[in-house]
């Protein structure tokens, strides 16, 4: 048997415990107090702007949506502040809904666009929400729009994080009802793309002109842009239009072969994989000499400067010599390319570059015109607009052109940042999103605004008198199979420089 503690301890003990248990407690409290104030720490290192701003920052880029309050860029702070302007002037009106406009709003080194093809974007997307919500573009007055920028970053990594993100607005007050932008053509924008539909939510991509892309294999998803088939046979009726171009070499983008792993790298390029094909299909009865491969800085990986020099020393080691380059790339590494034709050996030789991409502008390659003459090189691009031309009243001018451009005139943007297409573009893709919701609004009795499945069950009647009159033509879509998402009546003008014409446009194909 224990002996009982000796006389008088009892008390010191249970001070002692007492004691024991206050440390503990306190340590418990200041261990809280410590996690608390790291996790904190950690939010506000992890978000962009203040708490709360729909933004934070993975892998040091800032990524999700806002409302136009948080500015990717301090270029981009000016015409933020005009869309979360006219955001909280429409919000709270009983039947507003949401569009998002989903692009990478960050760039890099390696990126496919440039900030300031961002900004054109953007001011392309407010100009669209004004003339929408300020002016009677297209017809019914409701639902107001607000819209909404989503970031998935410099390369698309974050896409699905931001995907989620969007999905869990749809019943939201004002809901989301359509996603558009995705303007680059790569396997990101594909399963970004085949998530939302898997949501029922509509998509309309701005430029993304990859065959693949398109209703019949993603159900909702149409675009404002024409797909790569109809720029290569805008492109194979210009060459057969000139008789003395009867030879042709492809030069393609070899990251269109690049598959690593999606979440670690930009992944393949649909563009470029798509525009190689169809030109190697098209142009079979002129495309004599083996093809030539390079690769692009908007790929995983960082180029070499000299990227064209054993393309453009292949080009001019071939007996008869080649008369057509087809251009199998993006439009960001075409500068490049053009330099080294420059200072090509056989410079004596003449040489036309047939190339398409929607963004074509965005080179001004008419402020090029006296190298282009000078070294024996002719460019005719298939592109999606001609703003220069159409600013002119250049053959086949879209209808409502002038409309838009009025507003954005009125809106006090530069002209010149109409020149890349990216406004014109993403003006048009928000307008079909707009159409489709008043065209759902129309069909549904109530004040109630309408849902995302609603707006995706109207796009393929935006046809007959329910056309998109849209800056670049009067889009048409309908179930057409795989042709679905794209659109029918659009103008593909072929730009040639140099040229002797004032507006330069030389031909016009329309999409079937």
């Amino acid at each position: 048997m224990v002996p009982p503690p000796p006389a008088g301890t009892w008390p010191r003990i249970r001070i002692r415990l007492r004691r024991h248990r206050i440390a503990v407690a306190l340590g418990l409290v200041v261990a809280v107090v410590v996690a608390g104030a790291a996790y904190r720490l950690s939010e506000r290192d992890n978000t962009c702007g203040h708490s709360g701003s729909g933004v934070r920052r993975i892998d040091g880029e800032c990524v999700g949506v806002t409302d136009g309050s948080f500015a990717f860029d301090d270029a981009y702070t000016g015409i933020q502040r005009k869309i979360a302007a006219e955001n909280a002037a429409v919000s709270g009106s009983g039947n507003t809904v949401t569009i998002a406009l989903l692009d990478p709003l960050t760039v890099d080194a390696t990126s496919a666009n440039t900030p300031a093809m961002i900004l054109n974007e953007l001011e392309g997307a407010y100009t669209a929400q004004m003339r929408i919500n300020r002016t009677a573009a297209i017809d019914d007055p409701r639902p107001l729009v607000k819209v909404v920028l989503a970031n998935w970053g410099s390369h698309e990594l974050q896409w699905k994080p931001v995907v989620e993100q969007l999905e869990g607005m749809v019943d939201d007050p004002e809901p989301l009802v359509a996603v558009a932008g995705l303007r680059l053509s790569t396997v990101h924008t594909e399963s970004a793309a085949k998530h939302l539909a898997e949501h029922n939510i509509p998509i309309i991509s701005s430029i993304a002109t990859a065959d693949q892309l398109n209703y019949g294999a993603i159900r909702g998803f149409v675009r404002s842009a024409p797909p790569n088939t109809e720029y290569v046979e805008a492109l194979y009726t210009y060459a057969r239009n000139n008789p003395e171009l009867d030879s042709a070499m492809l030069v393609y983008d070899s990251n269109s072969d690049v598959n690593d792993d999606p979440g670690t790298t930009s992944g393949a390029d649909l563009f470029t994989r798509s525009l190689r094909e169809d030109l190697e299909q098209r142009f079979a009865d002129l495309n004599k000499y083996r093809s030539q491969s390079y690769q692009g800085v908007s790929g995983p990986k960082a180029s070499s400067p000299s990227l064209f020099t054993n393309v453009v020393h292949n080009i001019c080691g071939t007996e008869p010599k080649v008369e057509v380059v087809l251009y199998a790339g993006r439009v960001v590494d075409f500068n490049n390319f053009l330099q080294a034709m420059y200072a090509r050996v056989c410079v004596d030789t003449p040489v036309t570059v047939l190339g398409a991409s929607g963004d074509f502008g965005a080179l001004q390659l008419r402020s090029q015109e006296k190298d282009l003459r000078e070294k024996n090189i002719r460019i005719a691009y298939a592109t999606e607009t001609d703003p220069q031309g159409w600013r002119q009243n250049a053959k086949d001018t879209p209808k409502h052109f002038g409309e838009f451009l009025d507003m954005f005139r009125r809106l006090g943007f530069d002209e010149a940042h109409l020149d890349d297409g990216g406004a014109i573009s993403t003006h048009d893709a928000l307008l079909i999103a707009a159409k489709a919701a008043r065209l759902s609004a129309r069909a549904q009795p109530g004040e109630q605004p309408p849902t995302h499945e609603d707006v995706l069950n109207q796009l393929l009647n935006l046809n007959i008198q329910n056309k998109v009159p849209a800056a670049s033509g009067d889009l048409e879509f309908s179930f057409r199979g795989a042709d679905s998402g794209n659109p029918s009546n659009k103008p593909i003008p072929v730009i040639e420089v140099p040229s002797n014409a004032p507006a330069q446009t030389i031909d016009v194909h329309y999409t079937k």
